[in-house]
C-alpha cells in the first residue's frame, strides 16, 4: 500500500519537475538561471511585474495597504491593480524575498507556474483518458510547455490561468457526467479570482464546451442545465468580494470599445495555423503577430487522428469541430477577435484567447490516443501534414520569413518519425518505442522553448539584473532621512530604471505605467502637464513645471545629472550615481483654501490650467499670471529640413535614427525660471527622442517626447541673461510641432503663492488607506492632491459628508468654521456588498450541495403516506 502511494505521489512530482527542469534548461540557454547576470525581466516583466510584486511584498509585510498605494499616480485603488496582475495563487512567495532578490523570485515563480501546467496537464489527463502513464506524462508535458505559455511568460499573471483550465474543464466533465459540482465550483471561483481578464475568455470557453459536450452526450436537461447555471451563479457571487470592485472600477475607468476595421483580423494569411504549428517559430508578440497555437506535433498528430477514429460518435466530432472553429474564426474575422477579447483589440500580445485552441488539441490528443494500439492511417495522416507544411512553407514565398530552414527541417522529421511510431503495432520493441517517443517530444518541447525564449530575448532583450539592483541601496538610503510615517513622502527621480519604480522603493510618485489606473484622474492630470495621452497606460512626471511640483507636493528630485530648479537645493546623497535635491518652497498634501474648488473647470491650455488651480489654492487673485513666453531664435540646423506655418514647425530628414540637431537662442529675464515648450503633434517614426543640452547651467536631459511632458527646463535665472541651448532629436524621420516657445515663470509670483499654500499646509496623519487629523480654521474648504475616487469616504466630527472634488481631480472637503475632526477612509467602491454576496454565494452553495429543500420534500411527500411518520 505505501509502495503504491509513493508511486503516485511519484509520478505527479514528475509531473510538476519535469516542464520545471526543461524551461530552466531553455532559459539556461539564453543566459539565464537563478542568481546569473542576465535576468527574466524582458518586456513588462522589467517594467510591470517586478514592482507590482515589490509593492505586494510591503503589503505581506505589513508596510503597505491592500486598498490603496500612495506610491503610484500619487494614490492608486491598489485592489484594482491586485485583481488584475497579482492574483495568482502563489503570489503570496514574494514575502520570503528581500527586494535585491525579487529577480529570482520573478524567476521561481514563472517555472513554478509551469510546474503546476504540468501538474494539472497530468491530473486532467489521468482522470479524462483511458491512457497509460507515460502517455499520460507524455502529453501533459506538451500542455506544460505550450507555445502561448512561453512566448508570453513576460506576462506571468496569465500563467495562473493556464493551469486552472484543466480543472474547469475537469469540472464541467464532473457536472455532465454525474451531477456533481464541487470541482467546478471550486475551479470557477479560483479563476474568477486570478485573472478576471483571462477569466472572461475561460468563462466563454467552458459555456460552449458544456452546451456542445452536452449535447455530443445527450444530457442536455433541465437539470442539467440547472446545475450548470447554478454553479456559475454561485462561483461568481463568491468571488464577488473581489469581482464587484473591479467591475465597479472598470466601470469608471474603462477605455472605449474599439471599433471594427475591417472584415478580416489583420495580417491573417492562409497558412498561419500551419506555419505556426512548426517547431521553434517565434514571430513578434507586437504588432502583426500570428497566433501562438503550438502545443507539440505529437498532440498535433493525434488531434487530426482524432475526426477519422471510427469509434468516435459524429456528434462527439461536430462538437469539438465547432469548438475549434470557434478559436479559429477569432483569428481570422476581427468581430470574433473583438468578442473573445471583451470587444477590446490588445496593443501587443495579440490573440491572448490562443491558449484554448492548444487545450484543446491536447484534449483532442488523449481521446484520440485512448485504446490505439496500430492504425495505419496514422502514416497518412502524417504524409498529408507534410505535404501541407511544404506547401504552406514554399508556398506562401517568404511571408512568413521568420520561420526558417531548421523549423522547416526538424518538424517534417518530428511528423514522419512520429507518425511511423504510432503507426507499429506492439511487439519486443515497445519499450525502446515508448523511451524514443518520450525522448523526442523531450528534445522536442526544449528546442521550441528555447526557440521561442530566444526570439523574446532579440525583440525584446532580457536585462541586466544589475539595472535593477545597481542603485537599490543608494536611493534607498537617499530617501531614508526624509521619510516620515504619518506622510507619503512625494518624490520623482528625473532618471528612473521604469515608470513604476515608486512602488519599489517607496515614494509617491506620479510614474505609472499599469492597464489598471485611475483613468479619469490621469486624463485630467494630462490637461495640467503631466504627460498622460491615448489610453492613459502611461502616466509621466517628467517636463513638467515648478507650479505643479509645488501643488502636488513634490518634496524630492532624484537625478544623476544637474538640476537648477528655483527652491530646490543640492542635498548630501547617499552614492556617486544620483544627486538629491530638496524642494523648500514644497506645502504639504492637504492646504486650507477660500476658494470654491468646484468651480475649477481644466482647458487644453496647460499653464492656463495650472495658473487657475494654484490661484484657487492659494486663495489670491483668479486674474494672477504667473507665466509669459517669447519665440526662441533659431541659429543652427545640421541634418534636418525646417519648414514652418503660423502655428506649426516641421522637422524631416533621411530617416528615423538620423540625429537632428537644433541650436537656439533666447534672452532670458531677471527672476524667471525658463521652460522650452516643445509640444509634438505627430510624428512618423517609431518615437521622438530629444536631447536638450544648455551648456549654461549645466543641463542635460534626455526624454522620449511620447512619454514625457512638453517643458523642458532650461535653468532658473537669478539675472537677466541670453542663453543658447541645442536639441537633438532622433527616431521619426518625420516630425510636426506647435510652434516651440520659451516660456517664463515668474518665481517672485510663484514665491507668494507657495508661502501662502505653506502657511495654510494641515499636518494630518497618512495610515495606509486612512487620512486623519483636526483642523481648527475659519476657512471654508480643504484642498489635498489625494487623486479622486469613489472608494473614498469622509467623516467631519463623527458625521459622514460627502467628498468634494476639484474638477473630479482632487479629493476635497467643505469645512465649517471652528474645530474640524477629519477622517478619510478608501475602501472600494462595491467591496462591502461584494462580501455580502461572496457570503451568499457560500450559503447557496451549500444549500444546493445539501438538497435541503430536496430532502424536505422527499421527507414531507413519505410523511404524507406514513400515517406512522412523525
Amino acid at each position: 500500500m505505501k509502495l503504491n502511494k509513493c508511486l503516485k505521489v511519484s509520478r505527479y512530482l514528475l509531473a510538476f519537475i519535469l516542464p520545471i527542469f526543461l524551461l530552466a534548461v531553455a532559459y539556461y540557454l539564453n543566459g539565464i538561471y537563478w542568481g546569473s547576470p542576465r535576468s527574466i525581466l524582458a518586456s513588462d516583466s522589467f517594467t510591470q511585474t517586478i514592482n507590482f510584486y515589490d509593492s505586494f511584498h510591503d503589503v505581506l509585510h505589513g508596510k503597505a495597504n491592500f486598498f490603496y498605494n500612495w506610491n503610484a499616480a500619487f494614490g492608486l485603488n491598489y485592489l484594482g491593480l491586485y485583481s488584475y496582475y497579482l492574483g495568482g495563487p502563489l503570489t503570496f512567495l514574494v514575502y520570503f524575498f528581500g527586494k535585491a532578490q525579487m529577480v529570482d523570485a520573478v524567476y521561481l515563480l514563472t517555472l513554478l507556474k509551469f510546474g503546476l501546467m504540468g501538474l494539472s496537464g497530468y491530473w486532467f489527463a489521468k482522470r479524462t483518458f483511458n491512457l497509460v502513464d507515460w502517455q499520460q506524462h507524455i502529453l501533459a508535458l506538451c500542455y506544460s510547455l505550450l507555445a502561448f505559455g512561453v512566448a508570453y511568460a513576460e506576462q506571468p499573471m496569465w500563467l495562473d490561468t493556464l493551469y486552472i483550465l484543466p480543472l474547469v474543464i475537469a469540472g464541467v466533465n464532473d457536472l455532465i457526467a454525474t451531477q456533481r459540482r464541487r470541482l467546478l465550483f471550486v475551479a470557477y471561483v479560483l479563476l474568477f479570482l486570478t485573472n478576471f481578464y483571462l477569466a472572461y475568455m475561460v468563462g466563454i470557453f467552458s459555456l460552449l464546451y458544456y452546451l456542445l459536450i452536452s449535447w455530443a452526450q445527450r444530457k442536455i436537461t433541465w437539470k442539467n442545465a440547472g446545475n450548470y447555471f447554478w454553479t456559475v451563479i454561485c462561483s461568481l457571487l463568491t468571488a464577488s468580494w473581489l469581482l464587484l470592485p473591479v467591475i465597479s472600477f472598470l466601470r469608471r475607468t474603462h477605455e472605449p470599445l474599439s471599433k471594427l476595421t475591417g472584415f478580416f483580423t489583420d495580417n491573417a494569411g492562409l497558412w498561419d495555423l500551419i506555419i505556426k504549428n512548426m517547431v521553434g517559430v517565434y514571430d513578434t508578440t507586437k504588432f502583426g503577430t500570428v497566433p501562438f497555437v503550438y502545443v507539440g506535433i505529437l498532440p498535433l498528430l493525434l488531434a487530426i487522428y482524432f475526426f477519422v477514429r471510427a469509434n468516435i460518435s459524429l456528434r462527439e466530432k461536430i462538437s469539438y469541430a465547432l469548438l475549434l472553429a470557434s478559436i479559429a474564426l477569432g483569428f481570422y474575422l476581427q468581430i470574433f477577435n473583438l468578442l473573445w477579447q471583451g470587444w477590446h483589440f490588445p496593443s501587443m500580445f495579440l490573440y491572448r484567447y490562443s491558449f484554448l485552441w492548444s487545450f484543446l488539441i491536447f484534449l483532442l490528443a488523449g481521446k484520440a490516443w485512448e485504446k490505439v494500439k496500430t492504425d495505419p492511417r496514422l502514416i497518412k495522416i502524417g504524409s498529408a501534414w507534410v505535404i501541407i507544411t511544404v506547401l504552406g512553407y514554399l508556398g506562401s514565398f517568404g511571408h512568413y520569413h521568420y520561420a526558417g530552414n531548421t523549423n522547416f527541417i526538424i518538424t517534417l522529421a518530428l511528423v514522419i518519425i512520429y507518425s511511423f511510431l504510432l503507426s507499429r503495432p506492439s511487439g519486443s520493441y515497445e519499450l525502446g518505442k515508448r523511451i524514443l517517443l518520450g525522448l523526442l517530444v523531450i528534445c522536442e518541447l526544449t528546442f521550441n522553448a528555447f526557440s521561442l525564449l530566444h526570439g523574446t530575448s532579440n525583440e525584446w532583450h532580457y536585462p541586466d539584473r544589475k539595472l535593477y539592483t545597481q542603485n537599490y541601496s543608494e536611493i534607498t538610503a537617499d530617501l531614508k532621512p526624509y521619510r516620515q510615517s504619518a506622510t507619503p513622502l512625494r518624490a520623482a527621480n528625473l532618471d528612473e530604471g521604469s515608470q513604476n519604480d515608486g512602488l519599489n522603493y517607496g515614494y509617491s510618485t506620479a510614474d505609472l505605467f499599469s492597464s489598471m489606473r485611475n483613468r479619469p484622474f490621469e486624463a485630467q492630470m494630462n490637461h495640467l502637464g503631466f504627460k498622460s495621452g491615448g489610453n492613459n497606460l502611461n502616466f509621466a512626471y517628467a517636463n513638467n513645471t515648478l507650479i505643479m511640483d509645488s501643488l502636488m507636493a513634490i518634496k524630492l528630485n532624484l537625478a544623476r545629472g544637474s538640476i537648477n530648479k528655483y527652491g530646490f537645493s543640492h542635498r548630501t546623497s547617499a552614492g556617486e550615481n544620483f544627486h538629491v535635491y530638496q524642494n523648500k518652497l514644497a506645502p504639504g498634501v492637504a492646504i486650507l483654501t477660500d476658494a470654491n474648488l468646484q468651480r475649477l473647470h481644466l482647458t487644453d491650455n496647460v499653464l492656463k490650467n495650472q495658473s487657475q488651480l494654484l490661484n484657487a489654492v492659494s486663495s489670491l487673485p483668479a486674474n494672477t499670471k504667473y507665466f509669459t513666453s517669447t519665440t526662441p531664435q533659431l541659429t543652427l540646423v545640421s541634418n534636418s529640413q525646417v519648414t514652418k506655418d503660423k502655428h506649426h514647425f516641421y522637422l524631416n530628414t533621411s530617416s528615423d535614427n538620423a540625429l537632428q540637431t537644433l541650436t537656439w537662442k533666447v534672452k532670458i529675464p531677471a527672476g524667471r525660471q525658463a521652460y522650452f515648450d516643445l509640444s509634438l503633434l505627430a510624428g512618423q517614426g517609431n518615437s521622438c527622442s530629444v536631447v536638450l543640452n544648455v551648456p549654461q547651467r549645466n543641463l542635460l536631459r534626455q526624454v522620449d517626447l511620447n512619454m514625457s511632458g512638453q517643458f523642458f527646463d532650461l535653468g532658473y535665472y537669478s539675472h537677466a541673461r541670453t542663453i543658447t541651448f541645442t536639441t537633438k532629436i532622433y527616431g521619426s524621420h518625420q516630425l510636426t510641432f506647435e510652434l516651440p516657445k520659451v516660456v517664463f515663470l515668474s518665481t517672485h509670483k510663484y514665491r507668494q503663492a507657495t508661502d501662502r499654500m505653506k502657511a495654510r499646509t494641515v499636518k494630518l496623519k497618512y495610515q495606509k488607506n486612512q487620512v486623519k487629523g483636526t483642523v481648527k480654521t475659519t476657512h471654508r474648504w480643504l484642498y489635498t492632491s489625494i487623486p479622486f475616487d469613489p472608494g473614498w469616504h469622509a467623516k467631519i466630527n463623527q458625521h459622514t459628508v460627502k467628498v468634494q472634488t476639484t474638477d473630479g481631480l482632487f479629493v476635497a472637503l467643505h469645512l465649517k468654521k471652528g474645530i474640524n475632526r477629519i477622517q478619510l477612509k478608501f475602501i472600494p467602491q462595491g467591496f462591502y456588498l461584494g462580501i455580502v454576496l461572496t457570503a451568499a454565494g457560500l450559503v447557496l452553495f451549500a444549500f444546493g450541495e445539501l438538497d435541503i429543500i430536496g430532502r424536505w420534500t422527499r421527507k414531507h411527500h413519505i410523511c404524507e403516506n406514513n400515517t406512522n411518520c412523525k
